[in-house]
């Protein structure tokens, strides 16, 4: 029972954003290449997934007092996990994902290197670049709308650059830096109150949401210059939320607007791989039986 907490206490529904970003860049190379799904490319996400939740271990680690305050899931304050045990996974986790991909190709163990330190700067002291403004931004967008996005391709050379279509990580790495944005606004009293220094805190509600609309539409126009109609439209749909939030800045509005990015991208990389939807819902089910019964909440929700 203790591990299934570890499990659940690694946030898998967080790793949606990885798993929708890595098979929608996975899809459009190989429309580019012709190529077809291979073991190496069901690996290569759930490794990423293994250093995504070690750093999500080091984090509750590392902020145990803001996620009070932010009234945040506790699994070390309702004694489901240690901090002795979080760390240990952290270190575990981290070691046999960089193993794994030291196995495929230097070019893998090179991405998978530089999630590893960026998922340790996030958290760690004195780095912790999760509390500063524009660091904290770049670490997620570059690390989950970049890297993720290149990691479809096992070796990157000259003669096959092409076949990723450089758009892709541009366009996700404007997207999942929106998304961010968006998430530290239902957080900024909590991070005001012990010391964190998120763009949310230093500026003004409306600027973050102007600021990730913006960013959602240069994400549009680059799927529009690069002829991803679909992602265009997701894009321009997940915009409509943020602009009614400005208006009418309600508490459940503003959790949707970070919520329906993912959402659309998890349903487009579920229409190209049918079986993802079929994990997703066993998954959706798993966390909502075991959050009712261990916090008493229903979760995940839409808002």
């Amino acid at each position: 029972m203790r591990l299934i907490n570890y499990f659940f206490a690694a946030r898998p529904l967080l790793h949606l954003p990885v798993w929708s970003v890595y098979l929608v860049s996975l899809k459009y190379h190989y429309q580019l290449s012709g190529g077809s799904v291979t073991l190496e490319n069901i690996v290569i996400p759930l490794s990423v997934s293994m250093l995504a939740a070690g750093a999500y271990y080091l984090n509750q680690v590392y902020d145990i007092r803001s996620d009070m305050l932010n009234k945040k899931l506790g699994f070390i304050k309702k004694d489901l996990v240690s901090v002795k045990g979080l760390v240990g996974g952290f270190l575990v986790l981290s070691i046999l994902a960089l193993l794994v991909a030291s196995f495929m190709s230097f070019f893998i163990l090179f991405i998978f290197s530089q999630l590893f330190v960026l998922g340790y700067l996030y958290s760690a002291p004195p780095f912790r670049l999760k509390d500063r403004p524009v660091a904290g931004f770049f670490a997620n967008a570059y690390a989950y709308g970049f890297l993720v996005p290149l990691a479809v391709m096992p070796e990157l050379t000259i003669h096959n650059a092409g076949l990723l279509g450089w758009d892709n990580p541009v366009y996700f790495f404007l997207a999942v830096g929106a998304v961010y944005l968006l998430t530290t606004i239902p957080d900024k009293e909590g991070d005001y109150l012990t010391g964190k220094r998120t763009l949310a805190v230093l500026v003004s509600t409306t600027l973050v949401k102007f600021l990730a609309m913006g960013m959602l539409l240069l994400a549009a126009f680059v799927a529009y210059r690069s002829h991803y109609e679909i992602l265009l439209w997701i894009a321009m749909i997940s915009v409509i939320p943020i602009f009614l939030s400005v208006m009418y800045p309600e508490k459940s509005l503003e959790l949707f607007t970070a919520k329906l990015p993912i959402l659309l991208l998890t349903l487009l990389a579920g229409w190209y791989y049918p079986y993802y939807v079929v994990f997703v819902v066993v998954l959706i089910l798993l966390n909502r039986l075991y959050y009712k019964k261990k916090f008493g909440l229903s979760y995940p929700e839409l808002a």
